[in-house]
């Protein structure tokens, strides 16, 4: 009977454990925790948030971009807003196929490319009303070109990311990319 009781502990020990390393995550290099005013700005505030939203009446058959995500982009989320005949797109800024490119469609699934994983989600329920959806955690080594297959009427995509404040900020000296090499 132990056994059974120590059961619900451990998880709920799990759940704290995973708690404290999100926080970690989240706190500033300073050590300082999120809620702590005196060791400067919170980690959700040195990013920016950028969201969009793509919507036509009536396109031609075939690939339409729908947004250009840079490289150092995080928590993206792309959301078709209803379940259609459409399809979400990804292509590199160099015109890789990632999801869904050159006439064809990729199962759902976890997708490794642009030093990050996508998580492409399909909606096969038919009584599903979610559409397609792509999400990453980032960041992103380079651009990431967004687009829509078109073969239904009216579509409707959300997307959204975060993109960091000091991404065009010098590194600091003594830090090992701001070193040069000897002999030059």
């Amino acid at each position: 009977m132990a056994g059974l009781w120590q059961q619900p502990c451990y998880l709920g020990q799990g759940r704290v454990l995973a708690l404290l390393h999100l926080i970690c995550l989240l706190s500033p290099a300073t050590g300082a925790l999120p809620w702590d005013n005196t060791g400067g700005s919170s980690p959700l505030e040195q990013f920016e948030v950028v969201k969009g939203n793509f919507s036509r009446t009536f396109l031609h058959v075939g690939y339409h971009k729908i947004a250009e995500i840079p490289a150092g982009a995080c928590n993206i989320s792309i959301q078709e807003t209803k379940k259609s005949q459409n399809y979400l797109a990804l292509l590199s800024q160099r015109g890789v196929s990632i999801i869904n490119g050159n006439w064809l469609i990729n199962r759902p699934g976890i997708y490794v490319a642009l030093g990050t994983y996508l998580t492409y989600r399909r909606p096969n329920e038919i009584r599903s009303r979610n559409g397609e959806s792509i999400t990453a955690p980032g960041p992103l080594t380079e651009d990431l070109h967004v687009y829509l297959i078109y073969q239904q009427p009216f579509p409707t995509v959300q997307y959204e990311y975060s993109m960091p404040l000091n991404r065009y900020l010098a590194p600091e000296p003594g830090t090992p990319s701001a070193v040069l090499p000897l002999g030059e």
